[in-house]
């Protein structure tokens, strides 16, 4: 489950769009059947290596990509990526230019007709229950590792997201 989810962001990311946002009712729906629902769109502009990426890592757990991380790694998708190299000490594919503390040019307008007001009311595609926002995946938990008696994997210890960096500080992205 973990890569297919990783391959529903990845699309979301290259096509600048969450997946199924046209279907907030019947999310878990499109989601189970994403081979009809998944659609990238050609305006995306999308390479043949990002396509292939993210079906192979939504298809079926049998054949899906990622059986472990050098799996992923290797795929042409990454092949401009130097992971032996470290992750932050590359450039960006891509670095935004912020011109002041606030600057939210970077991402998508917003329509002020579908913002909601002070008042809390939600607009008329916001599925409620009793003014409750509709959760498409309450009380769902994926727990395929203790299908087999086994426990969840081992925490181990502390994290460090810099394979060299172990100050304990905040990450910034």
């Amino acid at each position: 489950m973990g890569q297919w989810l990783h391959g529903q962001n990845v699309e979301g990311i290259t096509v600048s769009r969450t997946p199924w946002t046209r279907l907030r009712t019947g999310i878990l729906t499109a989601v189970i059947n994403w081979e009809t629902t998944l659609h990238i769109p050609k305006s995306a502009n999308m390479s043949a290596e990002g396509m292939d990426l993210i079906l192979k890592l939504c298809i079926g757990a049998d054949r899906r990509l990622g059986k472990n991380a050098g799996e992923i790694k290797t795929h042409q998708f990454f092949s401009r990526v130097d992971f032996d190299l470290g992750l932050r000490r590359q450039v960006a594919p891509h670095i935004p230019r912020i011109q002041f503390s606030t600057d939210t040019s970077n991402f998508d307008p917003v329509d002020p007709e579908r913002l909601r007001d002070s008042g809390g009311s939600s607009g008329s595609d916001e599925p409620t229950d009793g003014g409750k926002l509709f959760h498409g995946f309450f009380e769902f938990t994926f727990r395929r590792f203790f299908d087999d008696g086994g426990g969840g994997p081992a925490y181990p210890g502390k994290i460090s997201l810099d394979d060299t960096d172990n100050q304990g500080g905040p990450v910034y992205v």
